[in-house]
């Protein structure tokens, strides 16, 4: 699969070509960071960014997020969205779209793997596992930029 992808150069950013770097290459510089920032649109078409907690599972991003927030409203009315690092030095922007999984009990795997990888005790109280009615899972998947 191939994306469009946009690396940190010293002056400017550079547009990354087709096919010249893998979606295994972009999953594993997903996977570290602790934060992510998704951008969605809202339904008067204003843009809207966000924080989120997210993790890749066998090269796949999945993120979770309370039904009542701004992003999940957004998200529920049109799933196309921007992913990018917490780090403003380190850039890797994917364009795509984020599909509803449901519950946390219908993705039990992605509540596992998010508690693993978010374990400082002040992080379980944000976890799905915390309030299971509450939150909904989405897994990311890339497209081209347009």
């Amino acid at each position: 699969m191939t994306l469009a992808v946009w690396e940190n150069t010293p002056c400017d950013h550079l547009h990354m070509q087709d096919g010249t770097t893998t979606w295994a290459e972009i999953a594993e510089r997903l996977s570290p960071p602790r934060q992510y920032w998704l951008s969605t649109t809202t339904p008067s078409a204003a843009p809207h960014a966000a924080p989120v907690w997210g993790v890749v599972i066998e090269e796949t991003l999945y993120f979770y997020s309370q039904r009542n927030t701004v992003r999940a409203r957004n998200l529920a009315a049109d799933r196309r969205a921007v992913v990018h690092l917490e780090s403003g030095e380190d850039v890797l922007i994917v364009r795509g779209r984020l599909d509803d999984l449901g519950t946390p009990a219908e993705v039990p795997c992605v509540v596992a793997a998010l508690a693993a990888k978010y374990t400082r005790p002040e992080d379980q109280q944000y976890l799905p596992s915390n309030d299971p009615d509450c939150y909904h899972a989405r897994r990311a998947i890339p497209g081209r930029l347009g």
